[in-house]
Formats: C-alpha cells, sequence, structure tokens
C-alpha cells in the first residue's frame, strides 16, 4: 500500500530553508458517528508517567519538520522534528542504545481508560520513506512558516516529549508560590494592574512585521492574529536554549506558538495577579470538578481589543479533533476578603463571554478551516498500465456447472482475472446457437464478495446457483449464492438470509425439486469428521436446515455427494460410514426434508456429482471414471430411488479412456459423455438408461471437460477449460452437438464482456517527483513510472527481470535512503511460492535484489509490503507450510542483504497475527493488522526500534465497537495514524487513531460516508493525510463508487465526492492506491462492471480551506 508520505523535501536535504506547501479517503458520509456521541463526545484524559527524553542531537543535517496543522516547531526538545536523528542514534545503525529502549513509557493524552495497555497485544514515507514535502517540480508556497493554523483550530495536542515533560500527578503538588515562579521564569506574562483592563495570556506579543503569516481566506480576507490563542506552556529548568549549547539555530526558525508542548494547556484571559480568579479549564493540576458542558467552539483568533472577551475553556486540536474531555477547574482559596467581588465580577464577564460565543458558533455553522482536496480529473489507465510484447491477455477462466430447461441453457463458472474476481454465466435462449454473458446484481442493501459458481440448477421460472466451497472463517460473506428468473439476470443472496448455512458446512450438489430447491453436502462433526446435511428453500433465498441427525448416523453414512430429483422424489449418493466401502443410496419423497437410506449395495458406485439423472421412467445411476476391464461402464436403474438393479453398459471405451465424465437430462432423454481415448471425448444418448447409442463424436478437447448439459430438442453443451498462449492463461471451453451433427466449438471470444487483460496496479509511491507504480500484467510483474504527476506512464520493461514461467507479482514499493524496493513474489516452481525483489537507484533502471532462501517444507514465503525510513528498508509478509501460517518480516540497512526476523523476536512468535501494513517512524518501525476471525478481529500493534526485534503494543479498539482490525498505518509529523474497519451495531464502519506515543495510546475518529465504506490505501502529505478507497451510494442503488478523504492530523475527516468518469456510477468504482508529491495527488483503481473491467486514475491536489 502506498501508505505513508512518499517523498523527502530536498531543500531539506540541501539545507534551504523548507517551504511549507499548501494545504489539502473509504466509506463512510459525513453525519454524526456513533463514536462521536455521548457518552463518547467527552472522553476521560489519561496522563501517563514518563521518564525525560533525551536532548536534541548536534547533527548539522538536521531539519525541522513541520507538525499537521501546527507550521512552527515544536518545544526545543523537538527542535529537529520527530524524524531528526535521536541521540546515540544514526540512521540505519540498527538497535537502540539500551538507555534509551530502556526508557518509561512516554507520556501522553491517551482519550479513552484502560483497554489500551502497553502489554503484548491479543490480537495504501514512512510507509515509503521519510515525510516530505514537495518535489522540485512542484515548489511550495513560502509565507507560512508562522502560521498558526486555519482560524478556529487550536494546535493539536502531541506527546513526543523531550525533556521538561511533567506528569500531572508532580504538578498537582506544586505550590501555587511555586507555579508563579515557575512561570516568571519560563516566560514572561503581561498583567494589568485593573480588573478592566484584562489581557489574553500567551507569550510576549511581537511587532507584526516579526510575525510571518499567511491568510488562510485568500488575498482580501481579514488576517487575524493567532499568537495568544495557543496553550501555555511553563518553563521547566530540564529546559534549554539551543543556542547556549552551541546547537544549530535554524535562522527560517518561525516564532514560538504558544503552544510547544505535548500536552495542550489552557487558552483563555489569564488575570493580574492581584485578583484571586478562577484558573483555567485546563489546567492539568486541578481536582476533580463537575466539567463544563461546552456547545460549539470559539472562532479562531483573539479579539484586538482587551475589553473583548471570548470562551475560557479547553482548546479543541487541531481540526477539532472528537473524543476530548473537558478538564475539570481548579479552585484557588481566595488571598484576601477584599479581593472576592472583583473574582466574581470576573467570573461573570467570563462566563457571559462563553455563552455569546457558543451562541454565535451554533448560529455560524461548523467551521470550514482544514484541508481539502481538489475534484481534480479522472482518465482512463487501460493504455498507460499496458504489457506490450506479452503472448494472450492473462485471463483467467473456467467454466464449472451447466444446466439446462428447455431451450435455455445455462454455463457457469468463475473469472479470476482481475482482483474484483466475478462468478462467470454465459447464457443461451436458443438452445446454443447464440451465446452472451449474464448479468449480475447484489441484493438491495448488500454488496457481493467474489464468488465462483460451482454447481447450478433450475426450470419453471427459476434458477440457482451456488458456489462449492466452505467459507470458514471468511464468514458467510463469503459463501456465494445466486437466483434467477431467467438464467441471465442474477442476484446475490444476501449472507443473512443464509443462517441455515455454518461455516464449515460445504455444498456439493443442487437440484431443482417441484417446491423449491434442494442442495446436499457436508458438515464437520465435533470429533472432526464429516457428516451429511441438507437444505431445502422455496425459492433459493430462504434455507431450511436437515442435520445429520435427520439423514443418519456418522456411522453409517458420511458426507452427502450427488442429488437428483423428479419431481418431489429425490435421490442422493453420499459416502459410507467408518469401516464400509459400499456406497449409500438415499432417498426422500418430500423434496429433502425427511430421508430413508435403501437397501441398495453398489459396489462399484463412486457417489459423484454427476452420476445421476432423471428420465421418465425414473432414475439413472452411471458411476463415473470407471469400466470394466473389457472397456463397459454398469448402468444402473431404479423406478423409484429405492430398489436399483444394473439395466444396461456404455460401451466398450478405447483403452485411454478413463470411462463416463458426466451425465444430463431433459424431455430428449439422457447423455453421457465418455472419455473414449486421452483428451477424446464421444456422446452416448439413451432414452431409459438401458439402451445407449453413441451420437456424436466431440473429438480432441486440449483441457479438461468439467460438465455438461442437454436442451429438450436434444442439443448436448458441454464445456470445461484449456491453457491460453500466456504461461499463466486459462480459458474456457464451449462445445455444442446436435442430433446427427458434428461438435462445434463457440468462438467465445465473440461474447461481448467475456474477454478480460490481466492488470493489476498494487501500489504507487513518489520520491523526487516520480511516481513508481508497481503490480502485474498478463501474469507477469510489471513497474510503470510516470514524470509529470501520473498523467502519462511509462512500462519500465524488463521482462528477463519481472518475467519468467508461472506468475510473477508485485505487490508492494518504497523509496529510502538507498534507493526504490520493489516486493513481491514469483511461483517459478509450482509447488513453491518464493519471495521477488527488485531495485533501483533512479526508478528507470532496475536490477534483481537481495535472494530471500525458503526453508524446506514452506511452499510459500512472500512479502507483501515495504516500508522505508532512515535506519533502513522493512518487508512483511506471510510464511506458510504444513504446521500453518505465521507472519514474516525482513529488515536490510542498505539493500545488500535482507535479515529475517526469528520467531522469538516478534511477540507470541506471530502466532494467529496477520499483518497488513508496516511504515517506518523516527524511533524504528510500526507494522499493525490483525487476529481473529472476520466479525471478532482484533487489531494488533507491533514496534520495533531495529527492524528485527518487535514489541506488541495495547489493542487498538474505538469505543462502542465489538472489535476492531487494522489495515494502514502512516508515520506523520504528528504521529502515527492507522485505519482499519470496526465492527459496530451498525455493522463495519472504517475507523482512524492518533498516537503520539509510538502505540502506546490512541486518539480515535471515523471517516465520514453515506453507508458502507472501505479504505484500500493511506498516505502522508507535507500537511496531513489523503485515504481512498470505496464507498455504497445510495442514489446509485448501493453500488461502490470511489472515495477519497482528507484529514489535517488524522482524527478529523472530510470525504471528496468523486463524479467523474470511471470514478462513480454503474458498476463498481475504487481507487486501491494513492501517492502524494509535494501538493500533487496521484490514485489509482478500477472501474468494473460485470461485463467490463477498466483500470482509471484519479489526479487531484490538496490545499488548504
Amino acid at each position: 500500500m502506498a501508505s505513508g508520505p512518499h517523498e523527502r523535501d530536498r531543500r531539506r536535504d540541501a539545507g534551504e530553508p523548507s517551504s511549507v506547501p499548501p494545504p489539502e479517503l473509504h466509506h463512510r458520509p459525513p453525519g454524526p458517528s456513533p463514536w462521536a456521541l455521548p457518552p463518547f463526545a467527552a472522553p476521560i484524559p489519561e496522563d501517563a508517567a514518563q521518564d525525560d527524553a533525551g536532548e536534541p542531537g548536534d547533527d548539522e543535517d538536521t531539519r525541522p519538520y513541520r507538525k499537521i496543522g501546527d507550521p512552527g516547531l515544536r518545544d526545543p526538545d523537538l527542535r529537529g522534528g520527530i524524524w531528526a536523528p535521536r541521540p546515540g542514534s544514526e540512521a540505519g545503525d540498527g538497535p537502540e542504545p539500551e538507555a534509551r529502549r530502556d526508557r518509561g513509557p512516554r507520556t501522553g493524552r491517551r482519550p479513552y481508560a484502560a483497554p489500551y495497555g502497553t502489554g503484548p497485544s491479543g490480537t495504501g514515507e514512512p510507509r515509503h520513506s521519510r515525510p516530505g514535502g514537495r518535489s522540485p517540480e512542484d515548489p511550495g508556497e513560502p509565507g507560512d512558516a508562522g502560521a498558526t493554523g486555519p482560524p478556529g483550530r487550536a494546535d493539536a495536542p502531541t506527546t513526543w516529549h523531550g525533556e521538561g515533560a511533567r506528569s500531572a500527578g508532580e504538578t498537582a503538588q506544586e505550590s501555587t508560590a511555586q507555579e508563579s515562579t515557575a512561570q516568571e521564569e519560563g516566560r514572561r506574562r503581561r498583567i494589568v494592574n485593573r480588573p478592566d483592563k484584562l489581557v489574553a495570556s500567551g507569550p510576549p506579543r511581537r511587532r507584526r512585521a516579526q510575525i510571518p503569516r499567511e491568510n488562510p481566506d485568500g488575498p482580501g480576507a481579514p488576517e487575524i492574529d493567532t499568537s495568544a490563542s495557543g496553550p501555555l506552556r511553563e518553563h521547566d529548568p530540564g529546559e534549554h536554549d539551543p543556542g547556549e549549547r552551541g546547537e544549530h539555530v535554524w535562522a527560517h526558525t518561525p516564532p514560538e506558538p504558544a503552544s510547544r508542548h505535548g500536552l495542550a494547556e489552557p487558552s483563555g484571559i489569564r488575570m493580574s495577579p492581584e485578583i484571586p480568579v478562577e484558573p483555567e479549564h485546563d489546567d492539568p493540576r486541578v481536582e476533580p470538578v463537575e466539567p463544563v458542558e461546552r456547545i460549539g467552539r470559539p472562532p479562531g483568533g483573539r479579539p484586538a481589543r482587551p475589553d473583548m472577551l471570548v470562551a475560557v475553556g479547553p482548546p479543541r486540536g487541531s481540526g477539532g479533533r472528537r473524543h476530548r474531555r473537558v478538564l475539570p477547574v481548579r479552585r484557588f482559596p481566595p488571598r484576601l476578603p477584599r479581593m472576592v467581588a472583583p473574582a466574581v465580577i470576573a467570573v461573570v464577564l467570563v462566563a457571559a463571554a462563553v455563552l455569546g460565543v457558543a451562541v454565535v458558533r451554533w448560529a455560524g455553522g461548523p467551521s470550514t478551516a482544514g484541508l481539502r482536496l481538489a475534484a481534480g480529473d479522472g482518465q482512463s489507465g487501460d493504455a498507460a498500465f499496458s504489457a506490450p510484447g506479452l503472448p494472450g491477455n492473462g485471463s483467467s477462466q473456467v467454466l464449472t456447472a451447466f444446466a439446462a430447461a428447455g431451450a435455455t441453457v445455462v454455463a457457469a463458472g468463475s473469472d479470476t482475472t482481475s482482483p474484483l474476481a466475478r462468478p462467470l454465466f454465459l447464457v443461451s435462449a436458443d438452445g446454443g446457437a447464440h451465446w452472451q454473458t449474464g448479468r449480475v446484481a447484489d441484493a438491495p442493501g448488500y454488496e457481493s464478495a467474489p464468488g465462483a459458481v460451482g454447481r447450478v440448477a433450475g426450470g419453471d421460472g427459476r434458477w440457482l446457483a451456488v458456489g462449492t466451497d466452505a467459507p470458514g472463517s471468511a464468514g458467510p460473506a463469503a459463501r456465494g449464492m445466486w437466483v434467477s428468473s431467467d438464467g441471465r439476470s442474477w442476484t446475490a443472496v444476501d449472507p443473512a438470509r443464509l443462517t441455515a448455512f455454518w461455516s464449515q458446512d460445504r455444498i456439493t450438489d443442487v437440484a431443482r425439486t417441484a417446491t423449491g430447491f434442494l442442495a446436499v453436502g457436508a458438515t464437520t462433526l465435533r470429533d472432526g469428521t464429516a457428516g451429511p446435511v441438507a437444505w431445502v428453500s422455496p425459492d433459493g433465498v430462504g434455507w431450511t436446515r436437515v442435520d445429520t441427525d435427520q439423514i443418519g448416523t456418522p456411522d453409517k453414512v458420511r458426507a452427502m455427494r450427488a442429488v437428483a430429483a423428479r419431481g418431489d422424489r429425490v435421490v442422493a449418493l453420499a459416502d459410507p460410514g467408518s469401516g464400509d466401502s459400499i456406497s449409500v443410496v438415499l432417498r426422500s419423497d418430500d423434496g429433502g426434508r425427511t430421508w430413508l437410506r435403501t437397501a441398495a449395495a453398489l459396489a462399484d458406485v463412486r457417489p459423484e456429482p454427476g452420476a445421476l439423472a432423471v428420465t421418465k421412467k425414473g432414475f439413472v445411476l452411471v458411476p463415473t471414471r470407471q469400466k470394466s476391464d473389457g472397456g463397459e461402464v454398469r448402468v444402473y436403474c431404479s423406478p423409484e430411488g429405492a430398489d436399483w438393479t444394473q439395466c444396461g453398459t456404455i460401451g466398450p471405451l478405447g483403452a485411454e479412456g478413463t470411462g463416463v465424465r458426466g451425465l444430463a437430462a431433459s424431455a430428449a432423454g439422457v447423455a453421457a459423455v465418455a472419455e473414449s481415448a486421452w483428451e477424446r471425448y464421444a456422446v452416448y444418448t439413451s432414452q431409459d438408461g438401458r439402451k445407449w447409442t453413441r451420437s456424436a463424436d466431440l473429438g480432441g478437447i486440449p483441457g479438461t471437460l468439467r460438465g455438461l448439459a442437454i436442451t429438450d430438442a436434444g442439443v448436448l453443451v458441454a464445456g470445461g477449460d484449456k491453457r491460453g498462449p500466456g504461461d499463466v492463461e486459462n480459458l474456457p471451453v464451449l462445445i455444442t452437438a446436435g442430433k446427427g451433427e458434428a461438435a462445434h466449438t463457440v468462438p467465445l471470444k465473440e461474447i461481448a464482456g467475456l474477454n478480460r487483460l490481466a492488470r493489476d496496479t498494487a501500489d504507487v509511491a513518489a520520491s523526487g517527483g516520480t511516481f513508481v507504480a508497481v503490480g502485474a500484467a498478463n501474469g507477469d510483474a510489471a513497474i510503470w513510472t510516470s514524470g509529470n504527476n501520473g498523467a502519462n506512464w511509462k512500462d519500465a520493461a524488463f521482462p528477463d527481470l519481472l518475467g519468467g514461467p508461472g506468475r510473477q507479482a508485485l505487490s508492494g514499493v518504497a523509496h529510502g535512503p538507498r534507493g526504490w524496493l520493489a516486493a513481491g513474489s514469483t511461483t517459478t516452481d509450482p509447488a513453491v511460492t518464493r519471495p521477488l525483489l527488485v531495485t533501483s537507484a533512479d526508478g528507470k533502471s532496475w536490477r534483481p535484489g537481495p535472494a530471500i532462501e525458503v526453508p524446506a517444507g514452506h511452499f510459500l514465503l512472500a512479502p507483501g509490503m515495504v516500508a522505508a525510513g532512515p535506519k533502513g528498508y522493512v518487508l512483511a509478509g506471510e510464511d506458510r507450510s504444513a504446521t500453518g501460517t505465521l507472519p514474516a518480516l525482513w529488515f536490510s540497512p542498505d539493500l545488500k542483504r535482507f535479515t529475517r526476523s526469528a520467531p522469538g523476536s516478534m511477540p507470541a512468535g506471530g502466532a494467529g497475527v496477520r499483518l497488513y501494513d508496516v511504515t517506518a517512524t523516527p524511533d524504528g518501525f510500526m507494522a499493525v493488522g490483525g487476529s481473529g476471525t472476520a466479525d471478532r478481529e482484533t487489531g494488533v500493534v507491533w514496534v520495533s526500534t531495529d527492524g528485527l526485534n518487535w514489541n506488541a503494543r495495547g489493542r487498538v479498539l474505538p469505543p462502542d465497537t465489538t472489535s476492531a482490525g487494522l489495515r494502514h498505518v502512516v508515520a506523520t509529523e504528528a504521529g502515527v495514524v492507522v485505519v482499519g474497519t470496526a465492527m459496530t451495531e451498525d455493522g463495519p464502519r472504517p475507523f482512524s487513531a492518533l498516537s503520539t506515543d509510538d502505540g502506546a495510546s490512541w486518539e480515535y475518529g471515523t471517516l465520514p460516508a453515506d453507508a458502507a465504506a472501505s479504505v484500500l490505501d493511506l498516505t502522508a502529505t507535507g500537511r496531513g493525510l489523503v485515504a481512498v478507497g470505496s464507498h455504497r451510494s445510495p442514489a446509485e442503488g448501493g453500488e461502490a463508487d470511489s472515495a477519497a478523504w482528507v484529514s489535517e492530523d488524522g482524527v478529523d475527516w472530510s470525504r471528496q465526492t468523486l463524479t467523474q468518469d470511471g470514478l462513480g456510477g454503474q458498476g463498481a468504482q475504487w481507487l486501491g492506491a494513492v501517492a502524494v508529491s509535494g501538493d500533487r495527488v496521484v490514485a489509482i483503481g478500477r472501474s468494473a462492471g460485470y461485463a467490463d473491467d477498466h483500470l482509471t486514475i484519479w489526479r487531484s491536489t490538496v490545499t488548504e480551506r
């Protein structure tokens, strides 16, 4: 994922003054969030104890990085920015010194109570490179170095503390006299001797000419002096002037705002010490009292006249962060009785100001301060991300199920060519003469998951298609089921209607009955063995379960494998119980609601789908893939399904043939397709199963025959799949044969909407004005570059490096101190998936990266995510073996050799954890993911100072949610931001969380969307963050549209409506990867309907409102 800033500001590296870029993700609309409502609108902050952090180093290359929402510097301990090298640690030097690793936890505001410990977790540039700004092609706008943020926004509290940070418990014990002394030492404060002349607290006012500022509202708008609007900070003896120690003081350092400390302190009106007044509400050294209820917030800035009062209260974080509780007020005892009256007057004045400003804010509506994304432009990416010179198109399609009713024929299967797999339906309404692709829609309120059709049945105006895989931990949404009234227009069944199917249930066959549909299959019993199970439905949507104890005990019958129905009279084949080798024949007279075991003992019958068929006189059973020594296949008949006898034979077949591959029946009779020789097939037909005639020769089929159907007119339709011209290409095969006619191959290339080109852009990153996208095309790995902000792209064209036998793909890319690194996987050996690494110094010329060996007995070892920072590069992926799946992490300081983290270096050995993203942080690296099932997932946060040894942080769980998984992480200059999906009463919701103490505590936010939303990538800019993905649009019938979000601080987000061609409208659209260079935003996504599939590019800019 392209998470994290993608480009360092070269002017910082070159020693020039930094210019700040002009101001600027997946599924929820603006509106009240369940996490912003009581009781979570006023969470309880916590202050954890902290040891002193190290002092700033003397590195001459250190440059101050701007905090999101605060162009100025933070406290003196962080004048080099959170990305500046720390004392005793240089980029790429490996593990931190022991003293640094053993320091106590950072002090920080934790918006919620206890769930966020620092113990082991139970449970898209920092991602690509250090946070940066603009490329030389995107010069920044000067003049905002001294700005304190847009109107109406206070500095965001941060907890990247240095010296001088003190806990609330320590400061609460200081006397009033000591406090006054410390304040005088730390910062001069202006006072007045008359109570009617009130002055705002803050640092000494500087002349306007000395304070660089920018007008947030554009030319002509009045400038608001915000120099006194920030929180105050007391001077600590541990602090020092950088000039006193010979430290480098930057000539372009902006005036220090009122708040330079990690914790936001009070802003408001402070009176002369001669007048005893109530302290400000945000003073952390106070005793608890009733909190003040605040409506709205005051406009940004302070009034120019001292007699104009503004509300006194806790400052809101940058962007108006939610979930911040109003701090209690400390009461000071009166010093002299004669001072009581002036104090009362002051309190009344302050209360009046609070009420007046609150009313003005309520009437004035929300503030427009912050970042915004321009509407930008969308364009097709089909030509940009091409795969020239490769044979075929890399498609992967297969037909697995066939059914006919009257003249309607349906051939169904799956298409996994693009990242969004689709069920594949080919339909003919004229007995196989002409074909077209079907249409698939979602049930109202439900967006179907990718699925493959394994069985299909229909007739009399009702059709049913089902997937045959057990969803397991993927949940009910992974079980594909579709219904249709005509065989052409299909609707996905909402998983909420499929509660009769359990997670370990597997459907093996389906049949159309007189009263609806019947599905049979297997379920996993308590002892781990398979048991029989069936389901009945009147319409294919609502189902009733017929469990194992209603069918047969496990010692008598196991999984049900095949079924056929003649009205409501049903016959099924099942595996025998333990110690038995004779297939079990079951029957039902009520459509599958009750079952009886027959006395039939058919020793040479293997229970498989396609072995049963129905004739006008009863049932026919033909063993599949079996024949006698003479090449004949026995046929069994039964009028009612209870008593079975051998009634005929098929053959003799050739010595190289494997036997009958399947049966189909209609009003025209029964048809059997048999392999008469190697990959040569013949058709045998019969009216009643007793006398069989070889009616057609299908000839050679260079592939796999997977099923057949026969129309009422006697036209046979058979199909499967074959290998295409590309080394990974798999193409469907469809053959028709009429009575007495030669077989005819259907020209599938002529079917509109069937063919697709295999292309995928998995990640994109930017550095030095160059954008690099990675992915796959036609089965080979691919790299594309752009030097003009994503308008044009060029294929890297290294076939020997990126191609080869089997499938290759790149999934992550990042730029770091030693250049570019792209990582993915290759399957040159079909039995093993190996890491694929390529590197580049300039993004144009690529070479093989360090080799990573796969241990014996491991069949998949693949990195999926890449992060780069000052210390080096980290890869994150997974390792699969016969013993299970574990996360895999590697580190390299120089791209010469990667060292893998040992299982003992990961929390709990990594058991049960899936990692989804990794990023570089000022202290090292952070990886995020989840553990547990999809509906009960637990977020995982791991941190490392050296890229090899990892420690778990506490659980990340937003309030009013039952579970949450993390998918993306980036490090900004304000802290680390993660984005994931949480389960709420209203369903899954995307959320974000900001940590300023390396994951020890979190502040939560939501990403607005109209309905269900997904964040697919996240990146940091010089001004904030951009997230992209998709959201459901109720106006478009619930289909997914592309979405983008922007945030100054990672907590408060706004969504950009995308309506350009390819970004919204009919079908499913989404943006899957995003990168930023300066203020230029480039995102790559897809627009996919059932019959079309296109890559899209969205280009925008991030600016201030």
